[in-house]
């Protein structure tokens, strides 16, 4: 959901100049605390991370053809959202993507041909076999993002598997 959230913000940021994270103070937080005791990140701390250290730049926007589900309210949604940012200044080229099916991974492919000097730097997944797990005091990495995601690049395309309910950051830079 959050990730979701930061994809419309980032795929918007023509027109949004500033959001506000009202779970500060709320008991979803980011980092959550004990009195007198530990601190530990939450799931969601992860995807606001890499779109504070990730998501600068200029927002390019992605032509997304992906399968769709129907929901209560909605019908033909997508299970892929996605945004794109390109940082100039660090030539990085930066993929966000949210698989959010529940049941099955979602092959990515990407036409990057006008980026065709650029490599994979790196692929971070945010992912977890179990749809409820947590992070708590006493597991603070019980849901932890690893860099082991399988992006590759193939002649002016990246491709790659989003595994099911994954936050996805693919990091391409200039060679």
């Amino acid at each position: 959901m959050v990730g979701s959230m930061l994809i419309t913000l980032l795929n918007h940021a023509d027109r949004v100049k500033i959001a506000c994270l009202a779970q500060l103070v709320n008991a979803i937080a980011p980092i959550m605390t004990e009195n007198g005791g530990s601190a530990w990140r939450q799931t969601i701390f992860y995807p606001y991370l890499h779109a504070s250290l990730y998501g600068r730049g200029t927002v390019l926007r992605p032509a997304i053809q992906s399968p769709l589900y129907d929901s209560k309210e909605y019908t033909d949604v997508p299970l892929l959202d996605s945004a794109v940012v390109m940082n100039a200044e660090k030539e990085e080229l930066v993929i966000f993507a949210l698989n959010k099916s529940l049941e099955e991974t979602l092959l990515l492919e990407c036409d990057v041909r006008s980026f065709q000097d650029y490599r994979v730097e790196e692929h971070i997944v945010l992912e977890h076999a179990d749809v409820k797990a947590v992070n708590t005091a006493a597991h603070p990495n019980h849901v932890y993002p690893h860099s082991r995601g399988n992006a590759r690049m193939n002649d002016g395309q990246l491709e790659t598997a989003l595994p099911k309910l994954s936050w996805n950051v693919i990091r391409l830079r200039r060679a």
